[in-house]
């Protein structure tokens, strides 16, 4: 028979979840106020989290709980499968998968060693499935007796997976949420709104360690003639393999953006002019070895203009935009590998 006051009560904390979850809280606070939950609602118990990773496969930790640290790392990163214990095969089946007894389910005769040291002997497990039925992860709970759910402990266990899932969800979406608003969709690039934040942020880091910044400014030449003779998917393929060459030719602090076009800046703090130069003559080598010859017999090229505040450190960052602007007409003019603008004060 159902114990509803108990149900009554377990739905009461979740919703109290849920509803910071809806006010921000941090998902690793989440996630451990769901174990704490739940081990408060079915007592005696264990309550493990783990996420799915769908590139290997495999199951890892989602949130600190209180099994043995021995245990958790021996079935951290576990290939999933349909004989592998219970979260594996939960994971793998898309179904729950109840061992209410270990030392006799056939799924975990291969892990006997390991739960008899944990004193583990029923775990229960449930898959956690997003809203399109993918799974994300597996929410398990541990008994150290043979123990049987009871139907409102299998609902507990139903809540707390789904409760996870929209977590993840929601945190799936905000993160995409965030890239979108960051990032350049053509070719994953930063975008002019991240260049606005970031260069304003490196300008102060610039102005307070008098350390100073060089701006980059690349037009690609001839790229409406790869459009129009080759086509605007060809070009597209173009701007992507563009970016991956800046990319592969700065360095991890530099920041590169799509400014907009065939329009590309990168921002980089320097010890001196000649770092920002070798980082120009690399993607110029790097453009002249990689890009289609057909493509180059187009009269492609890219032209680079630098711009920095080394001798003024009250620059702004349009105006240090339109400096390498004119650095790099200046450069597509004269047919220069790259050319340079200064102001001071």
């Amino acid at each position: 028979m159902i114990d509803f006051q108990h149900l009554l009560e377990a739905h009461r904390k979740f919703n109290t979840l849920l509803r910071d979850l809806a006010l921000g809280i941090e998902i690793d606070t989440f996630m451990l106020q769901v174990v704490e939950t739940v081990e408060e609602c079915i007592p005696n118990s264990f309550s493990s989290i783990l996420h799915l990773d769908p590139k290997t496969n495999t199951l890892h930790s989602a949130a600190k709980n209180n099994l043995p640290d021995f245990y958790n790392q021996a079935i951290n990163g576990i290939e999933i499968g349909p004989n592998i214990g219970s979260c594996g095969a939960a994971a793998f089946l898309k179904e729950p998968v109840i061992a209410s007894n270990i030392n006799t389910h056939p799924n975990w005769q291969n892990y006997l060693a390991l739960t008899q040291k944990a004193n583990l002997h029923a775990c229960w497990s449930i898959p956690i499935l997003c809203s399109k039925k993918k799974v994300l992860g597996t929410f398990a709970i541990y008994h150290q007796t043979p123990t049987t759910p009871l139907p409102e402990e299998r609902e507990i266990l139903d809540i707390a997976a789904l409760v996870v899932s929209v977590a993840i969800e929601k945190q799936e979406l905000e993160a995409k949420v965030t890239y979108a608003a960051t990032h350049d969709e053509l070719t994953g690039l930063y975008n002019r709104n991240y260049l606005n934040h970031a260069g304003e942020a490196l300008l102060s880091i610039s102005k307070r360690k008098q350390q100073p910044l060089a701006l980059l400014f690349l037009d690609l030449n001839k790229f409406k003639r790869v459009n129009d003779n080759l086509g605007h998917k060809q070009g597209d393929i173009l701007l992507k393999q563009v970016a991956e060459e800046i990319q592969s030719s700065i360095r991890p602090s530099d920041i590169a953006v799509r400014f907009g076009g065939d329009e590309f800046i990168i921002l980089m703090l320097i010890e001196n002019l000649e770092e920002s130069e070798l980082i120009a003559k690399r993607i110029q080598k790097t453009m002249k070895n990689k890009i289609n010859k057909a493509i180059l017999e187009l009269g492609f090229g890219v032209s680079i203009g630098i711009a920095s505040n080394a001798e003024n450190y009250q620059l702004t960052l349009s105006k240090l935009i339109n400096m390498a602007d004119k650095a790099m007409y200046d450069s597509k003019k004269h047919q220069s590998q790259f050319s340079q603008y200064s102001e001071s004060l």
